[in-house]
């Protein structure tokens, strides 16, 4: 996942999660100007994911 954020402020810098990236840097580039020290974003990788209300764990590469 991609995880949309600023560092402009001490609380709720935290503005999007995205499963891919196209759409995490298109909300990237929307939200820069409104922050002064503008918008950040970091892939985050997850070991597992949630699909018809199951879990699978990924262990390993």
């Amino acid at each position: 996942m991609w995880i949309v954020y600023h560092d402009s402020g001490p609380d709720n810098n935290i503005l999007g999660v995205f499963d891919n990236p196209e759409d995490a840097e298109a909300y990237q580039a929307q939200e820069w100007p409104e922050y002064e020290n503008g918008v950040l974003l970091t892939p985050f990788p997850v070991p597992w994911r949630a699909t018809d209300g199951g879990m699978t764990i990924f262990i390993g590469d």
